[in-house]
């Protein structure tokens, strides 16, 4: 194992750890469980967390993982569901003083380890290990549509929580619905429409950037000399 297969090792069972901080910090100090796993921000780090456990364990019996297909669409994925997670807690609920569950102090919230690590540092994380110990140039361009099916099947789930009678507890947010620019009760169909496709096109935009930074820095490795080509888990 080369030097920067260790690190790239030691960088993802740290980000494993973090998810692990943030997940379990949130869930010892909830008044609900079943609340706190109901939002999106708790589900795309169980996804953070499941996708980099599942690639650690594969790639210790399948040497070729990180040049498959499944492999990039899965990391992009990845990287687009938590990075919606920061975009959206920094642009819209953190402006407004959001908090997922009622017990935390709201005064100090952005400064609450179970907030920082599931809004802050796990995203940035991701995207840097990106950054860092993955080869570019494999993002193609009908991914984005593909990607998008994860965050929209949140929209069923929640939908479909609260029309069971599930709650939320959090401030600043929705009783029912967990997030304001989800309220149908309070906004309507077309103001939850309006959001909806904001945030979508948002998304969809991002993921087409994304790739155009995949592909620049794609072209920009292949100008440099070739070497022996890395295979870091």
């Amino acid at each position: 194992m080369n030097i920067k297969r260790k690190i790239s090792f030691v960088f993802k069972t740290a980000i494993i750890i973090c998810c692990l901080i943030g997940i379990l910090s949130n869930i010892l100090s909830t008044s609900s469980i079943t609340s706190i796993l109901s939002f999106y921000t708790m589900q795309s780090n169980l996804f953070v967390l499941t996708f980099y456990l599942l690639s650690i364990i594969i790639s210790q019996f399948k040497d070729n993982w990180k040049d498959t297909e499944v492999y990039y669409f899965l990391k992009g994925a990845t990287i687009m569901i938590i990075l919606l997670t920061f975009c959206i807690y920094i642009i819209s609920l953190n402006p407004i003083g959001f908090v997922m569950d009622a017990n935390v102090n709201t005064s100090s919230n952005i400064f609450n380890i179970s907030n920082i690590f599931v809004h802050f540092i796990n995203p940035i994380m991701v995207l840097l290990d990106y950054l860092l110990f993955d080869e570019k140039g494999h993002f193609k361009l009908k991914y984005p549509f593909l990607w998008y099916i994860f965050p929209s099947l949140y929209l069923i789930y929640v939908y479909t929580y609260a029309s069971q009678g599930g709650e939320f507890f959090g401030i600043g947010g929705s009783r029912k619905y967990a997030y304001f620019f989800l309220d149908i009760d309070k906004l309507g169909i077309a103001g939850v429409i309006k959001y909806i496709l904001l945030i979508s096109l948002f998304f969809i935009a991002a993921c087409y950037i994304l790739i155009l930074i995949d592909k620049i820095l794609s072209r920009h490795k292949s100008k440099k000399p070739t070497s022996q080509k890395d295979s870091s888990i």
